[in-house]
């Protein structure tokens, strides 16, 4: 989001939603002079591809499988009837009326999802590795978008289109009420031909070969199978870039990997040839025809063959002097082969187009060049022989190497994978000299956290999906090694404090890249008296939102490691960080617990006033700040915390109307926005944190659960189409949520008292919309306190607008596409599985939330991951830690018991040898506590407690 005052902030681009029309030709100039990135005009600006007549491809893509180009008119999939559109207001029920089937399938484990006809047209799950790049998975498997030339832009593609009158730009959600459908701006694709006697068939392994795909997306890893009924065999692809948790190196190659099986159906011998080509496509931008040729390679060893695509600049070409090589798109790429050596086919270049390319009916060619302009394709492909029920893999891996990233301007430049290779050969080298490690463990992963889960498939999937935004053009890996980050995809830069401190998946998931942050980043920018840049060094202010989770962040970056390494080093600048925010709480007076004066936070205003988010926030970092002076023995501070946090405990209390908690204005400031005595979907905001952190209950119980009960009641809209249609269009927000979606919005005001001054802030919109990584917080804040029910409905709610039906179930919007809050999802899974984590002291709890008596989920410690299972008799409880990677020092496992049943004993043992403890019962929490040790790959911990 914007941080500015203004309608438009110079700095970022950030424009508030009144002056759209008035910014849209600035904006052109903005975006790298870019005129199909955004609209001058009052008309759409879809436009055909330069390079590619997509608009064509997209057509004939959504005729195959059965959707009509009207089911992309503005995303209205279920249209509103004409008696609902014009209503002069809209009450939220407090009865949501949810259908009970509805409500009972959010429980249930199901069946893993798949889809298939035209549910496969919008997919697009991001394949590449993290901060390398973004490439999807198609539907219907092919590889589209393909935004790894570093054409910076907004959004996964920068158009902008009208709803009622109003400009949408990717910002505003254009891609979310008019779906994105693949794009292909080179030719890249597989094809099998197979033959069984005297018939033959051939395939293209896409939407043209086939009628009857599946799609099942489990990020990292969609498989993908293509069947037909008189085919003798199937092929099943498990397309995913290499993803292992807690080791970024081995998941932030330039890469995909595309793993076909194919295994024969039938009672007869088969032969099978599997191709797979690519087209070259370096410098398609930005060529120039006099001064660059393409070439393309094959290169063989006993474990691989390749194609290697470049490009031949010559030096002394045109009195032009491009400088090709310093071009975004300057590179080059690779597809390769991983093989035996035998039956293997190869070619640099077709001797003829067609629109498959099988090695095996052109000439071999060792390498070929072509002038600039041309298509340059070549293949390979491998033949192999089957036997009725067997299978065969055959992998291919296509990698790229464009190292020429320039963002923010020229602030930020380069890929870090340039300092790891020379090129896309060597990378796709790497990863097949290290196949068999970084395949299992990828596919490891993905089956712990899915397969051998209990949970609801649909949970799963929402609650990790998010994840693969790492994997989008929202974040890199810089040449000097700093992570970066916009907001979402060319929107609002600088890992901004305020945003990032929801995204739970990346402290979690690769920690390494939060401590990152922090170090070389938050840290780095951080002035003498503790105020933290919230972009960077780009916002030249602070939040205080930010400001706390920065707080916050760091001390979850501490539990997730193995030592107190982190802690030490970093002690002075986090408390630095906290003694700002007591700072700012002392300008009113003595300090309370509660900030007074001017706050900027994530609604892009400055708020004035006792304000419930920011003083939860604050009281957190109160509480995590003291234990953490506690752990580096600086007593004094950890008392001045506790000191502060008491007396905030209290006062926060004056914020509560009997029904949530609200804000009281600063009256020296009644221009300022706020949300007075409204309904705010963040206000027990802090608590959630202190949860996931294990600081226990910050403030009063009752206040807060009434607060959460309130913010079901007056916020979850059952219908955001008759909510919208209630409001004028100025006041109605962003099109996050349309039609017949769900969601909850982010401020109501139940008991009156919304000033209509307000609305002449442009800030004002966002009140009237649903931000998935605000609604994620809230639905993981609910399941913690036991609203199991609220917190996976509103999840839920979240899942169905991102059905494959509507849209893709990959791209999250906010403030552009893949917008980094929608990682707080994972902050959902902690939550439903209470987890809870502190390396250094090797501790680790499971507190579970859904089916506790018959319970497993994955889960990630500072040094490996695994899984955690619970069964529940009527004599006792049996607990098992499975490690699947890496390893866990442990000396404290801490779980609950159902009601009233009390520890007779508790039998504890390693790989089958017992272990001495001691144990503590308080009310359902049982503390087993031991000798620590280290339970490494492979091995079982088993916890036995009898009644």
């Amino acid at each position: 989001m914007a941080d500015n005052k203004n309608s438009c902030d110079p700095a970022t681009g950030c424009c508030s939603p009144d002056s759209l029309k008035e910014a849209l030709s600035e904006e052109c100039t903005i975006q790298n002079e870019d005129v199909e990135t955004c609209c001058a005009t009052e008309t759409c600006c879809d436009k055909p591809d330069e390079f590619l007549n997509t608009d064509v491809q997209r057509r004939d893509f959504m005729k195959v499988m059965g959707l009509s180009m009207a089911g992309l008119t503005l995303g209205l999939t279920h249209p509103l009837r004409a008696s609902e559109i014009f209503q002069d207001s809209y009450k939220i029920p407090i009865n949501k009326n949810l259908d009970p089937d509805w409500i009972k399938a959010l429980y249930k484990r199901g069946k893993a999802e798949v889809y298939t006809g035209s549910e496969l047209v919008y997919i697009g799950m991001p394949v590449g590795g993290i901060c390398a790049g973004q490439v999807y998975l198609g539907g219907d498997g092919k590889l589209w978008l393909w935004d790894i030339f570093n054409d910076t832009k907004e959004g996964i593609i920068g158009k902008t289109h009208q709803l009622k009158g109003r400009a949408v730009r990717p910002r505003d959600g254009a891609n979310y009420i008019v779906p994105v459908t693949p794009e292909y701006p080179f030719d890249q694709g597989f094809a099998i031909k197979i033959k069984q006697g005297s018939t033959s068939w051939t395939k293209q392994l896409d939407y043209k070969g086939f009628k009857d795909i599946t799609f099942k997306g489990q990020y990292p890893v969609a498989e993908v199978t293509y069947k037909e009924q008189d085919l003798p065999v199937t092929i099943t692809l498990k397309g995913y870039s290499p993803f292992i948790p807690l080791d970024v190196a081995s998941s932030s190659y330039p890469a995909t990997v595309m793993n076909f099986t194919v295994v024969n159906t039938s009672n007869t011998e088969v032969h099978c040839e599997l191709s797979g080509w690519l087209e070259n496509p370096v410098l398609y931008m930005n060529g120039v025809a006099t001064e660059v040729r393409l070439k393309n390679t094959i290169t063989k060893d006993d474990k691989s063959s390749a194609l290697f695509c470049e490009a031949l600049i010559d030096e002394n070409g045109s009195e032009l002097d491009f400088q090709h090589k310093q071009q975004r798109d300057y590179g080059n790429m690779s597809l390769m082969l991983l093989n035996d050596g035998v039956n293997v086919e190869s070619t640099a270049q077709e001797d003829y187009y067609s629109e498959m390319l099988f090695p095996s009916e052109h000439d071999s060619k060792a390498s070929a060049i072509e002038a600039f302009g041309n298509s340059l394709r070549g293949g390979l492909s491998k033949t192999v022989t089957l036997q009725p029920g067997a299978q065969k893999d055959i992998a291919f891996v296509i990698s790229w190497y464009f190292p020429n990233l320039s963002v923010d301007g020229d602030r930020f430049k380069g890929r870090s994978y340039s300092n790891r290779f020379n090129n896309a050969l060597e990378v796709a080298q790497e990863i097949t000299n290290n196949f068999e490690k970084l395949h299992k463990q990828t596919l490891t992963f993905s089956d712990t956290f899915y397969n051998q889960s209990t949970l609801p498939y649909w949970l799963l999937n929402r609650t990790f999906a998010n994840t693969s935004i790492l994997a989008t053009e929202t974040c890199y890996l810089l040449e000097d090694g700093r992570f970066w980050a916009w907001e979402g995809i060319g929107c609002c830069p600088g890992t901004c404090t305020h945003v990032w401190h929801y995204a739970q998946a990346v402290g979690r998931v690769f920690p390494e890249l939060e401590r990152n942050l922090r170090e070389r980043t938050d840290f780095a920018v951080m002035d003498e008296q503790g105020k933290i840049d919230f972009r960077g060094g780009r916002a030249n202010r602070d939040a205080a939102d930010g400001q706390a989770g920065i707080v916050l962040r760091s001390y979850r970056e501490h539990q997730m490691m193995p030592d107190t390494s982190f802690l030490n080093t970093n002690w002075k600048h986090i408390k630095l960080a906290l003694q700002y925010l007591i700072a700012m709480d002392e300008e009113d007076g003595e300090a309370n617990g509660m900030i007074y004066g001017e706050q900027h936070n994530t609604l892009d205003a400055e708020w004035y006033g006792n304000i419930p988010v920011i003083t939860s926030l604050y009281l957190a970092a109160l509480s995590a700040g003291s234990v953490m002076a506690e752990e580096v023995n600086d007593k004094s501070f950890a008392k001045q915390c506790k000191t502060i946090f008491k007396k905030g405990q209290k006062n926060i209390e004056t914020l509560f109307n009997g029904a949530f908690f609200v804000q009281n204005e600063d009256p020296k400031h009644k221009d300022a926005i706020g949300i007075g005595i409204g309904c705010y979907i963040d206000q027990v905001f802090g608590q959630s944190w202190a949860f996931q952190l294990g600081l226990g209950r910050l403030y009063n119980e009752e206040m807060i659960q009434k607060s959460l009960e309130s913010l079901w009641k007056y916020n979850f809209v059952p219908h955001m189409g008759k909510f919208r249609a209630s409001l004028p269009e100025k006041l109605a927000g962003r099109p996050y949520a349309i039609d017949n979606d769900m969601g909850l919005v982010m401020c109501t005001w139940p008991k009156g008292g919304k000033r209509d001054d307000w609305e002449k802030h442009w800030q004002f919109g966002y009140f009237n919309e649903c931000m998935t990584g605000f609604e994620y917080e809230v639905a993981g804040h609910m399941i913690w306190e036991g609203k199991l029910m609220e917190g996976l409905a509103i999840t839920r709610a979240i899942h169905d607008r991102y059905h494959a039906t509507k849209r893709n179930p990959y791209n999250e919007v906010e403030c552009s596409d893949h917008y980094a809050r929608a990682m707080a999802s994972y902050g959902v899974y902690l939550a439903v599985c209470g987890f809870k984590y502190h390396g250094p002291k090797k501790q680790i709890a499971f507190a579970p939330k859904l089916t506790p008596e018959n319970f497993k989920a994955a889960f990630i410690a500072s040094e490996g991951w695994g899984s955690y299972a619970q069964f529940q008799s009527d004599g006792k409880q049996a607990m098992t830690i499975h490690m699947a990677s890496g390893s866990i020092q442990l000396k404290q496992l801490s779980v609950v018991i159902p009601k009233n049943k009390k520890v007779g004993s508790v039998v504890l043992k390693l790989n089958g040898k017992r272990i001495k403890n001691s144990y503590q019962q308080q009310k359902e929490s049982v503390i087993i506590t031991f000798k620590d040790f280290t339970i490494i790959e492979d091995q079982d911990l088993v916890a036995v407690i009898n009644y």
